[in-house]
């Protein structure tokens, strides 16, 4: 459903939100996978607070799928922001997209020239194609608003009976939830890159090998204290 813009400096203020939706998916996403990924290496440190990480680790991935939903909401009736109705503003108003406008936009910056003589106008057949990617026609779109709808923003009598064979004939998969961020960011990175010659991203968080490191540090001056002591003893 088309979202109404008044001007294309209400339509950059929305792409603009679709974005850090997306962005901080992939930001929960990333710290998740990380996290995970360090529990062989960091073992004895994360057992030091499991209860603490479990909740962490589970955080990290509601905070994912949660801005999933919303990006890939399929509501029907409510103008709301997500990337098929995102599309579908963008469908309404191409005029956004011609180069008198582009230039406009862009009239500070000192590559215009260079910038306006690229095609700026979305092309028909990729629109529909990339309305095809974020509707029921994708199965992984499919699969997140079954979780949406039975489990993350409801919770069905279903889901809530029997947990287990609802994630066993429903199961989403890491490499799929990656599928669907990388779709989500390639579409709002692509509109806006024709419409204002911009591409978003973020940093990858890596901080969280301090808190670890500093663990095994504090474990490492505890054993040598221990060891200090018995060594004392023994003299």
């Amino acid at each position: 459903m088309e979202i109404n813009v008044s001007d294309s400096a209400e339509f950059k203020r929305l792409l603009e939100a679709l974005v850090d939706e997306l962005i901080d998916a992939r930001d929960h996403f990333r710290l998740h996978q990380n996290l995970d990924a360090a529990i062989p290496e960091y073992g004895v440190e994360f057992n030091q607070s499991p209860a603490f990480w479990t909740m962490t680790l589970s955080a990290h991935m509601d905070a994912t799928l949660i801005r999933l939903c919303k990006a890939y909401d399929l509501s029907e009736g409510n103008p709301n922001l997500n990337l098929r109705n995102f599309l579908e503003t963008i469908e309404a108003n191409l005029h956004f997209f011609d180069e008198p406008n582009f230039r406009e936009r862009l009239k500070d910056n000192a590559f215009v020239d260079s910038l306006a003589a690229h095609p700026r106008k979305p092309d028909p057949m990729q629109l529909q194609k990339d309305l095809g990617s974020v509707s029921k026609v994708d199965s992984l779109v499919k699969k997140l608003t079954t979780w949406r709808h039975c489990y993350i923003a409801h919770r069905s009598r279903t889901s809530a009976l029997s947990p287990k064979a609802f994630t066993e004939q429903n199961a989403i998969l890491f490499s799929e939830i990656k599928a669907l961020i990388d779709n989500g960011l390639r579409i709002v990175n692509f509109y806006s890159g024709l419409f204002s010659a911009t591409h978003h991203t973020s940093l990858e968080a890596k901080d969280y090998k301090y808190l670890l490191d500093a663990v095994r540090r504090d474990l490492g001056a505890q054993k040598a204290r221990v060891q200090q002591q018995v060594a004392r003893g023994t003299a």
